[in-house]
């Protein structure tokens, strides 16, 4: 038995998520609000008998233990494995030499930070020297109940009032060294970091304290400071207010970015909980990487002067490259089609009256700020009126500097109105033909496929069947050697992961989400299908050896096995590759609707005599809904099977 395995065979899932959501039990199954929408009619449904769950409103989604965690706490897999094993007492081996010494300096550096920053709120909230930092606090509008649910704090004006009191709770020096919060003297000795400054805990996703920021309440420098660098501690990657704002986030569906640890306190104070601050720098691609796993739509919402508009400038261009990318068919003006690259992100600009920060709005008036965050701009319309301000538009090259900017943000808008509108705008605003900035978008976007060339053919010789059920036959292109789809998918992947964009957009080109880990029924190919889908995600590539280095050892087994099956096959030619991958895609996809089909058929029949009109209502819509995309993906795979071709006498790979 494998360490999953083991670990769920331990867990009782209806305990596990029971702790997250309060459950009622309907025969042999368990009901409740799903976690991860709002609703009101329980759609959460939990199976003991298979330790699997699933939700049938608005999420349309489901799977084990692992991914209810690593969904719920915004976890990577392995930090779910570590959690769920502890829970299980399940003992991991390390990952590597050291690991373990590494997890235990991690554990005292958190521990560590907790007791610093119970120190530093106690001294805020009671110490006499601390008043200017309360009344600081005040002038600015953060109330007494904010002060005490975010921890904040006061350091003593003292060269070693914190390292006396933490050494004194049985810490090392080398512990306070650790964290960051003591500096050592070449000389020797050490002193406090923080010295007669406001403190702001920084927290992780999970409530972790991971760091601290400082601000001085006098005329010091500088201004503000943070927390060096450390084992648990990166403030490209940490972001102020995430903790108390990821459900928020998830539930809203959108994050508000700040600059400042005003502003973040501020908009929760106010009941605005979906906004973080990304404390005072540039968004990061670390820290879109934390926003786009609890949402998709993103406005940001920096301060009103010039040094944050450089802020939202930079910000833009990060998420724009770090929120992934779906490809989208375009039909062009001579009938042929092509793919662009189309953010799969909503990213949009608040822009601030002249000289107020988010906090100042937000105290005046909290109608106004939501206001100016429903009226966000788009990213197109962002640039095109800051335009002017940004490039000389008399001149050539300023002219040519500002489509080169604008262009691409034009074509990746979906809406070919919307985006004729901006073309439109452009034009305008740069005194040019309007033809003349369509050539160059044409020129820009995604090559055209050749005329020659058909979009859908019949799979190779050896493919797998699929049965008036939906499940696939086994592959066989060689004696010996016998795949299944999700093992078939993954070998596909780690052999050309270049072909995942092919596959996600024969999807999406029949209105369905592009592949996840829901797409795989076992659990230990889910994990593992999940880190292939993120590294294949953020790079486009996989460098094996990398990807096997960083792989969780739980899933080692798994990944070797498949590696070696790839050593045993030959490779599909470029001619079929595409074709064969877009089949596989269809396959898999509908295997895992014909599976919540099943789960929904079970779910009837064991509430049938307890269901409500309005839940019977609900659970009827979704069996529409999957049945319509059922028929979309057999009348695909038809069209497929019955177009003619010469067959490729390879093993499929």
């Amino acid at each position: 038995m494998g360490v999953i395995d083991e670990i769920k065979e331990r867990l009782d899932i209806v305990d596990v998520i029971g702790a997250y959501v309060p459950l009622k039990k309907a025969g042999r199954i368990y009901k409740g609000l799903c976690p991860f929408h709002n609703e009101k009619t329980p759609s959460f449904v939990v199976y003991p008998d298979t330790g699997t769950w699933h939700c049938f409103g608005a999420c349309g989604t489901g799977g084990d233990l692992f991914t209810f965690v690593m969904r719920r706490e915004n976890m990577e897999f392995g930090e779910a494995l570590r959690l769920l094993a502890q829970k299980a007492g399940v003992e991991l081996e390390p990952r590597r030499d050291g690991e373990a010494a590494e997890s235990r300096q991690r554990e005292r550096v958190l521990k560590v930070n907790q007791l610093a920053a119970e120190y530093f709120h106690y001294l805020l909230m009671n110490a006499p020297e601390a008043a200017a930092a309360r009344d600081y606090l005040t002038r600015r509008g953060i109330n007494e109940e904010t002060r005490r649910s975010h921890l904040l704090g006061f350091s003593r004006d003292d060269w070693h009032a914190l390292g006396q009191h933490l050494t004194a709770k049985g810490y090392t020096v080398s512990d306070l060294l650790d964290a960051g919060l003591v500096i050592e003297r070449k000389e020797g000795g050490n002193y406090d970091r923080f010295r007669g400054r406001l403190m702001f805990p920084i927290r992780d996703v999970r409530g972790n304290i991971i760091g601290f920021g400082a601000r001085a309440l006098d005329d010091s420098i500088p201004k503000y400071m943070n927390s060096p660098q450390s084992v648990v501690f990166d403030k490209s990657g940490a972001l102020y207010g995430i903790d108390q704002a990821k459900d928020a986030i998830r539930d809203a569906g959108l994050v508000v970015i700040v600059e400042g640890y005003m502003d973040a306190l501020m908009a929760h104070q106010c009941g605005r909980k979906n906004v973080v601050a990304s404390m005072g720098t540039a968004l990061t691609d670390k820290q879109v990487r934390i926003i786009k796993k609890l949402a998709k739509k993103l406005v940001l919402a920096m301060d009103a002067d010039t040094a944050g508009s450089q802020a939202t400038v930079r910000g833009l261009d990060v998420a724009r490259e770090a929120f992934d990318r779906k490809p989208v068919p375009v039909l062009t003006a001579r009938g042929l089609v092509r793919y662009e690259d189309q953010l799969d992100a909503e990213i949009r600009v608040a822009e601030l009256p002249a000289g107020l920060d988010p906090d100042e709005v937000l105290k005046e008036d909290v109608g106004h700020w939501d206001t100016l965050v429903a009226g966000a701009l788009p990213v197109v319309e962002y640039y095109l009126r800051n335009a002017v301000s940004r490039f000389d538009l008399s001149s050539p090259k300023g002219k040519g500097a500002a489509a080169r900017e604008v262009l691409p943000l034009i074509q990746e808008v979906t809406s070919s109105v919307e985006r004729a509108h901006y073309l439109q705008q452009l034009a305008y605003l740069l005194r040019v033909d309007e033809k003349t900035l369509v050539m160059e978008l044409e020129r820009k976007s995604t090559r055209l496929r050749p005329r020659g060339k058909p979009s859908a053919e019949e799979p190779p010789d050896g493919a797998p069947t699929t049965t008036s059920r939906g499940r696939s036959g086994r592959l066989s292109g060689q004696p010996g050697i016998n795949f299944g789809l999700e093992q078939y998918v993954l070998l596909l992947l780690l052999k050309r992961p270049d072909i995942l964009p092919v596959m996600n957009a024969v999807l999406q080109g029949l209105k369905l989400e592009p592949l996840g880990p829901e797409d795989m029924g076992d659990s230990e190919k889910r994990a593992l299908f999940a880190a292939v889908l993120a590294q294949v995600g953020q790079t486009g590539a996989l460098d094996i050896t990398a990807f096997h280095q960083a792989l969780e050892p739980s899933l080692l087994p798994a990944l070797e096995n498949a590696l070696a099956s790839l050593e045993k096959v030959t490779a599909l030619s470029d001619e079929w590759v595409e074709i064969d991958a877009a089949h596989r895609a269809l396959m898999l996809r509908e295997l895992r609707l014909r599976r919540e089909m099943d789960e929904l058929r079970f779910l009837h029949q064991e509430t049938q005599a307890e269901m409500d009109a309005e839940t019977a209502q609900q659970w009827g819509r979704r069996v529409d809904e999957l049945t319509a995309q059922l028929v979309r993906i057999q009348k695909e795979k038809a069209v497929r099977t019955s177009l003619k071709g010469s067959r490729v006498g390879q093993t499929p790979l």
